[in-house]
């Protein structure tokens, strides 16, 4: 009996002590991993800065002391080298997510594309691009200047094509099954510029004339669903977040007028079903709302204005109130399960069963001790 007793109260002290640290734990865990997201930031470009400045190859050498820092997982990649979209994703191995290519003047990025998927038109200002087709068929376009003519080619399996630096180009996956490529880029940092994300972030009037008087709004409106149907794709309205927009400040932000249309025609095109023209890579139209823009690392998303501190405000708060609910909750089915064992050791039935007579004789009846425990008492009523 002693034994069970204490068995039963160091399973409470253990549940209780559980209980109380649990939201100490959580709190912790939230106030580290920011730090340490940030500490490796930190490193990150600390180990950049000594690589830039050491006098020589064997001095960049010296830097990376660990043969792995010379390897790039492109299966496993950091979260700063991923591009997540709607239909795919990127990963880039350039400087800024892997170090050791300081001073080698090259970079490598490899390419995820879903059915109807699009790496939508950009350039990359300071790098030619070679791009190898791993699996399927490819279709991709460019225009390397005004006047130049436009260059489109479907390439398949074991093909590439050259898109030269500067040039806009665009990568489109105009099949029901995914592809993979591979581009090699001469410049470590080779930098992307996405074409229609960064013309509708200059000022909407500097955009509707640049589109003949077309707007922002309208261009909303615009849809070709031939690859989505033929693969038999649903993909209902602002299903594409893009995660690469310019941000809104004074010199480009929306007049009123043209943010309550854009909002009308977004409502028009969902009545209507109306789907993008294809799976984007990395999304829609530019947010009318600076406060609503994400930044993405990897395949998780945070708001990056002010509203983030009272959302993690709040689940930190959620999370608080969920462990020490759980840990009551423990407590309270403890205390029940040990009352019940003790009760049915006693021959006295379930505790909470107590009749109206045993709490008559409860209060009429001495007590008398029946066993060798010191806790082991029983009614002594009159016998019959």
């Amino acid at each position: 009996m002693r034994h069970s007793k204490t068995a039963s109260y160091l399973r409470l002290l253990i549940a209780n002590t559980l209980a109380m640290l649990s939201p100490f734990i959580v709190s912790l865990i939230l106030a580290i991993a920011p730090g340490v997201i940030a500490q490796n930031t930190t490193n990150t470009t600390s180990l950049i800065e000594e690589l830039i400045v050491a006098p020589d190859h064997v001095g960049r050498v010296a830097d990376l002391p660990k043969d792995s820092e010379f390897v790039f997982d492109f299966l496993k990649p950091p979260a700063a080298s991923v591009v997540q979209g709607a239909a795919g994703h990127l990963v880039l191995a350039s400087v800024a997510a892997f170090p050791a290519l300081v001073g080698n003047g090259v970079a490598l990025l490899a390419g995820f594309l879903g059915p109807c998927g699009m790496n939508t038109p950009h350039t990359h200002p300071r790098a030619t691009e070679f791009l190898y087709l791993v699996t399927g068929t490819l279709q991709n376009g460019m225009i390397t200047e005004t006047g130049s003519r436009f260059v489109v080619n479907n390439i398949t399996a074991g093909q590439g094509m050259l898109l030269p630096q500067g040039s806009i180009h665009f990568q489109f996956n105009d099949n029901c099954e995914p592809v993979q490529f591979v581009s090699a880029l001469n410049s470590e940092d080779p930098g992307t510029l996405l074409a229609a994300q960064g013309l509708f972030g200059l000022p909407a009037a500097i955009v509707a004339a640049t589109l003949g008087e077309i707007g922002v709004e309208e261009v909303a409106s615009l849809a070709e669903m031939e690859c989505l149907t033929r693969c038999g794709i649903s993909v209902g309205p602002g299903a594409q977040p893009t995660n690469e927009q310019v941000p809104r400040v004074s010199g480009n932000t929306l007049p009123s007028e043209s943010v309550s249309a854009s909002t009308t025609t977004a409502k028009s095109t969902a009545k209507a079903e109306v789907t993008n023209q294809s799976r984007d890579l990395l999304g829609g139209l530019a947010s009318d709302d600076e406060s609503e823009q994400p930044v993405v690392l990897g395949d998780i998303s945070y708001n990056s204005e002010k509203g983030s501190g009272d959302h993690a405000a709040l689940t930190a708060l959620v999370i608080l109130v969920m462990a020490m609910g759980s840990g009551y909750i423990s407590l309270a089915v403890l205390f029940y399960v040990r009352r019940n064992k003790a009760a049915k050791a006693h021959g006295r039935g379930p505790a909470w069963a107590t009749s109206e007579a045993m709490e008559t004789a409860a209060l009429t009846s001495p007590l008398e001790k029946y066993g060798k425990d010191e806790e082991s008492y029983r009614f002594a009523g009159k016998s019959s």
